[in-house]
């Protein structure tokens, strides 16, 4: 994904940070889904590519919207985390998943967070976020992990 110079267009600047579909979908996966290993990524519905998920996972951290934290005895133990910078495209991750329950015919509104987003937004970002105090509250980070 080729990014602009030093655009001055905000929608732009997500888009060239967040706006191909496997990134959106990454944070989708850690939002709400609160998946953390490489290996749950992989294992998504979508079936997304080990060499797209390396870039796109490489191309969050670069941009600030995730951490890295590296196990502490083995590659399989290292984490994404979302940081603020992330956790701040709550309402927007919503706006897109409200655009696609009002046009897309297939949704299955059997899904329990389906039924959450449309009777109560406010109190499933809430519940959410409860997902990631460590970042919210940095002091609660866990010990033992090493960020990169």
């Amino acid at each position: 994904m080729k990014k602009r110079v030093h655009t001055v267009c905000p929608i732009v600047y997500a888009l060239d940070i967040w706006g191909d579909p496997w990134s959106l979908i990454i944070l989708r996966d850690v939002l709400i889904h609160n998946k953390r290993h490489y290996r749950e990524f992989l294992a998504s519905r979508e079936g997304i590519a080990t060499n797209i998920l390396s870039a796109r996972l490489q191309s969050l951290t670069d941009a600030g919207l995730l951490v890295k934290i590296e196990g502490t005895s083995s590659r399989a133990q290292t984490m994404y985390r979302p940081t603020q910078k992330a956790l701040d495209l709550f309402p927007v991750v919503f706006a897109v998943m409200h655009w696609g329950l009002k046009y897309n015919p297939n949704t299955d509104m059997d899904i329990p967070i389906m039924q959450e987003l449309k009777s109560n937004e406010k109190g499933l970002e809430r519940r959410l976020l409860q997902n990631f105090d460590d970042v919210t509250q940095p002091d609660a980070k866990s010990k033992g992990a090493k960020q990169v």
